[in-house]
């Protein structure tokens, strides 16, 4: 808290002194507001500016619109986008992916399809992150095929889908349950020549464990565990919660042992997974005493 206000005496101190802020410097500011979710002290600033008589660049503009998606406002995203249309400025391809990013996540996919034409009639070249934003966005609502038709208009421009799209692909078709697309999809990653990273590998093991293919997840958790990967709290966690639902409570817990023994502590919704599934089998000792060791290690609040 105090920082922001640090930042805010700073820039009353430059005005009295006749520092004249340039508009980076108020795009900073505007920028780290909007990130910590202070949309108010950002359009303080912003009002500042504007006050002071800089005329704001597409880049301030821009930042006000990221922080007002960042706080699930693309309304006024929207509208500050059309305030850079409206000060004779053109929005530029960020402006356009940030608007794009806000409608999809607040599930408004039909206008981020609208923002993503209009984009193309004003001849803006689509780039890796408005189709990333796009296929997210698309296959978290279900139209899987519209992905599929982004995925192969990639390939055509040559802005070839690295492993961030792919993983947002591989997300949509797990948590559809299209198991045998994804594990097609992850077949054709590797074999393109695409490292997947942590966050791929544990969403298709999470999808494969909720979707009762356990013995294929557990055979692709062992080979990343004897290859030495580093896996992190959520990769163990979906394996852990994919064996508790099967009533492997033995073998849960003897991962989670080896996840601590690996360095990788298990945080709150592991625990609860293991605490769950000795629940649901009537082990109300062991789910007790599990409890009481977990608190005594300061892994749960007593």
């Amino acid at each position: 808290m105090s920082q922001w206000k640090d930042a805010y005496e700073l820039l009353n101190e430059m005005i009295r002194k006749n520092i004249k802020p340039d508009v980076c410097t108020y795009s900073i500011l505007i920028d780290a507001f909007g990130k910590e979710g202070r949309i108010t002290e950002a359009q303080a600033i912003f009002a500042v500016m504007i006050k002071c008589n800089d005329k704001p660049d597409v880049v301030a503009f821009n930042v006000l619109m990221d922080g007002y998606c960042l706080t699930n406002n693309v309304s006024e995203s929207r509208e500050v986008f059309n305030r850079i249309v409206r000060s004779g400025l053109a929005p530029n391809i960020i402006s356009y992916n940030i608007l794009i990013d806000g409608f999809c996540k607040s599930k408004m996919v039909d206008e981020a399809m609208d923002v993503f034409k209009e984009m193309r009639r004003k001849k803006l070249v689509p780039d890796i992150v408005t189709y990333t934003c796009l296929i997210d966005g698309l296959g978290k609502s279900g139209r899987i095929s519209y992905v599929q038709d982004l995925i192969y208009e990639m390939h055509d421009s040559s802005q070839l889908p690295d492993v961030i799209t792919y993983s947002v692909l591989l997300d949509a078709l797990c948590k559809r349950q299209h198991l045998d697309e994804a594990t097609k999809l992850f077949k054709q990653i590797v074999d393109r020549g695409i490292q997947p990273n942590v966050y791929t590998y544990t969403i298709l093991i999470d999808g494969l464990c909720k979707g009762g293919r356990l013995n294929k997840a557990k055979e692709i958790f062992q080979h990343l565990l004897l290859k030495g990967y580093p896996l992190n709290v959520q990769s163990y966690t979906s394996m852990i919660s994919g064996l508790c639902k099967e009533g492997l409570l033995d073998e849960a817990m003897a991962l989670l042992d080896r996840m601590e023994e690996n360095g990788c502590l298990p945080d709150l919704i592991t625990l609860e997974n293991i605490l769950r599934g000795l629940l649901e089998k009537n082990e109300n000792d062991k789910a007790k005493k599990f409890l009481l060791e977990m608190a005594d290690r300061g892994l749960l609040k007593k």
